[in-house]
């Protein structure tokens, strides 16, 4: 895992000048394949794990961090989901704390689901196990402790290679809202034509 950290040098994020350059540029094959041999390594086949098939699983991971700033909960993002998307899919929205569930579990989960919502920072990293073609999406502090955004992380997320990530503030408006929909029912446009035999 030495080349795979997740900022190398930088400051995991919290800094303007932790977005001059990047530490995992042209690393996706080797972090796909780093996902599938911890994957067999406890047990999970990773190429069972597609997404192509309907439901598409949305899961959310809730109070991912100790930290009061980083710590949301999507009760409303998710009945969104549900009440927009819902008829227009057939999705299945999961709400988790994953530090409530073991390793496999969280594997197992995240392995299978089409999009992950979470706070960047630890508990975002579990995104790595989300199968090829799935969508992050990854909630920042737009002014955190030194008073600029803090997307943490943001170099390993958006070189993997085999998903896409999206930014979004934790503090959202209700255009926030709204864009957040249009952007999953964009994702699930995208997923649902994906052909990934």
């Amino acid at each position: 895992m030495g080349m795979l950290t997740d900022h190398g040098l930088k400051l995991h994020g919290w800094i303007p000048e932790d977005y001059e350059t990047m530490h995992n540029h042209g690393r996706g094959a080797s972090v796909y394949a780093f996902r599938n041999w911890m994957m067999e390594n406890i047990g999970i086949a990773p190429e069972t794990k597609k997404i192509h098939n309907a439901p598409y699983k949305i899961v959310f991971s809730t109070a991912s961090s100790s930290q009061q700033n980083r710590n949301m909960t999507f009760e409303k993002h998710a009945q969104l989901l549900e009440e927009k998307l819902g008829s227009k899919y057939n999705i299945v929205v999961i709400e988790v704390v994953l530090s409530q569930m073991s390793l496999e579990d969280q594997i197992e989960l995240v392995s299978g689901g089409s999009i992950f919502i979470t706070v960047c920072g630890g508990g975002a990293l579990t995104a790595m196990f989300l199968p090829k073609g799935a969508a992050l999406f990854a909630y920042f502090n737009e002014d955190d402790i030194y008073g600029t955004p803090a997307r943490l992380d943001w170099d390993l997320l958006n070189n993997m290679g085999y998903i896409r990530s999206h930014w979004l503030p934790t503090r959202p408006g209700e255009h926030d809202f709204d864009a957040f929909v249009k952007l999953v029912d964009h994702e699930l446009d995208v997923i649902s034509h994906t052909n990934d035999v």
